[in-house]
């Protein structure tokens, strides 16, 4: 995903994207004597307040007690509290998994007035815009909008409209995967093999490529917070982060509600200031068992499996025993 973050003096992270976040996550899980001369400055993020589903629902603003000096250099105890009381809301050193972004999105939209309040709705706690649902945390992802940030294009994922892409993409990918095969042989399939069984199909049908984005905005398709279906980056091959996760976490939540696989699935966002704002999808299958998948990086594995590092990028606070244990 592009990066759109903050200007500032210190020392400039690299361009990619990959190379961004595998150099923050080492420093991440760095020893508290690991920096030293060739050591990058990090600067950190606000704390963002959490909210709760239940909660009003106008984000809370961002708060601004315990912000850490911009381009504060990370020297990281080991364990999850290496930025404790610094960059992050809570006391382990985490933004909120259901929060953060879309939070700062749903305060942006109730100050310009486009927000339209959930008046309590369980099924839409960040609200609507233009009569979508906003995709954030664990909200429904088809029927939803997913906003950004900052204004962009505003990104309208839905399996039921008629001639829908999105739809047709998913029903031919699973007939393939149902050759030959009974139910349970397709269920086990998909059990076993889902990284490779995602990987394919975004590798098919929604690449990674930010040449395709940046076409489709020279010609007019992306305005800012313009609703745009996902069918158009669909139809053009590619897309960046956030229009993949829109692609995977809607076809993982299709395959739950028609019974192919057991769990739940949730759009995940991290924004950390200076380098880099990325999403993921996260999947907590029947079993306990919690999955990561972020096809910008091509990475799909068990939360568990992951380094350090890599734990407190994609990890909640709520991951407690997990984020502590040994990769």
């Amino acid at each position: 995903m592009p990066d759109d973050h903050d200007n500032s003096a210190a020392a400039q992270p690299p361009l990619d994207l990959r190379a961004r976040i595998a150099l923050w996550t080492a420093q991440a899980a760095g020893p508290a004597d690991a920096a030293g001369p060739n050591t990058v400055a990090l600067p950190v993020a606000q704390p963002v307040v959490p909210r709760r589903p239940a909660e009003s629902a106008t984000a809370q603003s961002v708060a601004s007690a315990g912000q850490a000096p911009a381009g504060s250099t990370l020297r990281a105890s080991s364990g999850p509290k290496f930025l404790a009381g610094a960059a992050f809301a809570d006391e382990r050193g985490f933004d909120c998994a259901k929060g953060g972004n879309t939070d700062i999105l749903v305060t942006r939209l109730a100050a310009d007035g486009t927000l339209q309040p959930s008046e309590g709705d369980p099924d839409a706690p960040f609200g609507w815009f233009h009569g979508w649902r906003i995709i954030g945390g664990e909200t429904r992802i088809d029927g939803g909008v997913y906003l950004g940030r900052k204004p962009r294009e505003a990104i309208v994922v839905d399996m039921r409209r008629p001639g829908s892409l999105l739809r047709k993409v998913y029903d031919r990918w699973l007939e393939r995967l149902q050759l030959d095969k009974t139910a349970e042989e397709t269920r086990e399939d998909l059990r076993r093999a889902i990284f490779s069984l995602v990987a394919e199909i975004v590798e098919e049908h929604m690449p990674y490529d930010e040449q395709v984005v940046k076409r489709l905005d020279k010609q007019g398709f992306l305005r800012p917070d313009e609703a745009i279906d996902l069918d158009v980056f669909l139809a053009a091959k590619g897309g960046v982060c956030r229009h993949q996760v829109c692609f995977v976490g809607a076809v993982l939540e299709r395959l739950i509600d028609n019974g192919w696989l057991t769990g739940t699935v949730s759009l995940e966002r991290k924004f950390v200031s200076g380098w880099f704002s990325h999403a993921w999808v996260r999947l907590q299958l029947g079993d306990g068992e919690i999955v990561v998948l972020d096809p910008a990086q091509r990475r799909y594995a068990s939360l568990r499996s992951l380094d350090t590092g890599s734990r407190l990028l994609y990890g909640r606070s709520e991951d407690g025993e997990v984020l502590d244990s040994a990769a």
